[in-house]
């Protein structure tokens, strides 16, 4: 798409109770003193400098853009003061989408900026790109899952703990909460804000993969709650904010020590350790090599890292996704597996079975595709043709006497193997041998596939051939 001019009219607060007119100025002609080139690859850090030498001076900044799919551009005006025209340094940029950032600027308000300064703004913006400059802060969140309490704290390194709320509720197992606290490292605010958004995905995906909990950011939203007399009657219902807050914000960084450390307890790899919720726990606890863990889930190369936190990110789709959706939940498990899949087309073919095998050992994989309800079929017919193994659409009795527990036992099963794969997959840092578990040698191989996929797309052909002779005969 061409660049077009806007017919939008966008206002901003101007700092002393007005609206100020954000123009679009990438169609005006006239002397543009100041012009820019920035490479591809520096492009995105140069724009967050730009954001964070307005913070860091106290300007202020307002931004009119277009975005196609291959080419952005836009117009940026950088105001010195408050007010409805005051100094200002106004900037036009286009990027492609593999292309050079270029820019070009001038001086702007009444009065305007001197050019001399608005270059000096420009080549400050220069001097912190070629100097890296960033900035670290403490930065909050509150992580909320359903379980059991977290009532002590753990020091994943010295710069991310996972602390206890103020608050538990009055019964063991519900809605519980883990206070993250952790430095961050950003260019400026903006970058801060964007980092510290990635760690919190991280820090639920590493979560989800080693406790087995699903933890969701803690937010405050809109829903019905009833009214409850002192005689224990709804009397009323009404729609209120609900949400977990902490009363007490610490002013810095927590130190260590400040709460008693969480429960640890020895878990042998491969294994997970005790599966479910024994007469002996009364808060959650953690496997002693957590913090191993953690350091070598930091230490993988970046293509790695987004390759396990894509298959951890599957694991969490399927837990927002239980109990109600149970097919849905055993099919993104099945994903989440084949995502530790090698890189390469060559792998493409490999199916959970095969990285079962491959991280959990062949009996496992050999037991798991056994079942009843092969996860591998699950998963197939779910994706593909939306069939519902676990008969959601179906009338729920209470007590059915005649139940088929088959889909159960391997929801139990697949649960467990999943997050085996998981952390064995971290542990050998995705290096591992491939083993391809032999198939069924009742069910058709992967050529047999392929050679049915061919002929169902020639049949097409001929269909799609046939139909346009007889259009053409009887035209």
């Amino acid at each position: 798409m061409a660049k077009e001019k806007s017919s939008a009219e966008v206002r901003v607060a101007d700092g002393t109770g007005g609206m100020r007119t954000v123009a679009d100025l990438r169609f005006e002609d006239g002397d543009w003193p100041i012009e820019l080139v920035v490479s591809a690859k520096e492009a995105e850090t140069w724009m967050l400098h730009l954001d964070a030498e307005v913070e860091e001076r106290q300007w202020s900044a307002s931004s009119f853009s277009q975005l196609d799919a291959l080419e952005n551009s836009g117009t940026l005006t950088v105001n010195a003061a408050n007010g409805q025209s005051p100094p200002s340094i106004q900037l036009v940029w286009e990027k492609s989408r593999a292309g050079d950032l270029r820019i070009k600027g001038r001086s702007a308000g009444t009065p305007p900026m001197p050019v001399e300064e608005a270059r000096a703004f420009v080549e400050a913006v220069n001097a912190r790109q070629r100097t890296g400059k960033t900035i670290i802060v403490h930065r909050r969140a509150l992580l909320s899952y359903e379980g059991l309490p977290w009532r002590g704290e753990l020091w994943l390194d010295s710069d991310h703990r996972l602390g206890p709320p103020s608050k538990h509720p009055d019964f063991l197992i519900g809605p519980q909460v883990i206070v993250l606290d952790t430095m961050v490292e950003g260019i400026g605010r903006h970058g801060v804000d964007a980092n510290f958004a990635a760690l919190i995905q991280e820090v639920r995906v590493f979560l989800g993969i080693l406790l087995g909990i699903a933890p969701e950011v803690s937010q405050f939203h809109n829903a019905w709650v009833s009214v409850v007399d002192t005689n224990g009657t709804i009397s009323d219902c009404k729609v209120q904010s609900i949400g977990y807050v902490e009363l007490s914000v610490p002013s810095s960084f927590p130190a260590a020590g400040q709460s008693p450390p969480v429960e640890k307890r020895a878990v042998a790899r491969p294994d997970l350790g005790p599966y479910g919720i024994t007469s002996d726990m009364n808060e959650e606890w953690v496997p002693s090599d957590i913090e191993q863990l953690w350091r070598m889930f930091r230490d993988l190369p970046g293509s790695k890292r987004d390759n396990l936190l894509r298959a951890g990110n599957a694991q969490l789709i399927a837990r927002s996704l239980w109990p109600e959706q149970r097919t849905a939940y055993a099919a993104f498990l099945v994903v989440a597996c084949e995502a530790l899949k090698p890189p390469g087309r060559r792998n493409d073919w490999m199916n959970i079975y095969d990285v079962v095998a491959s991280l959990g050992g062949e009996d496992l994989a050999r037991d798991l595709r056994s079942l009843s309800f092969a996860p591998q079929r699950v998963r197939s017919k779910h994706l593909h043709r939306g069939e519902l193994a676990a008969g959601e659409l179906l009338p729920m009795l209470m007590h059915d006497h005649f139940r088929d527990p088959s889909f159960d036992e391997m929801l139990r099963m697949l649960s467990r193997v999943t997050r085996l794969c998981l952390i064995e997959w971290l542990r050998c840092g995705g290096d591992y041998r491939i083993v391809r578990l032999p198939r069924d040698a009742n069910k058709p191989g992967a050529l047999a596939w392929i050679w049915k996929w061919c002929v169902a797309r020639i049949n097409e052909a001929w269909v799609y051939v046939m139909r346009a002779i007889t259009r053409s005969s009887s035209a």
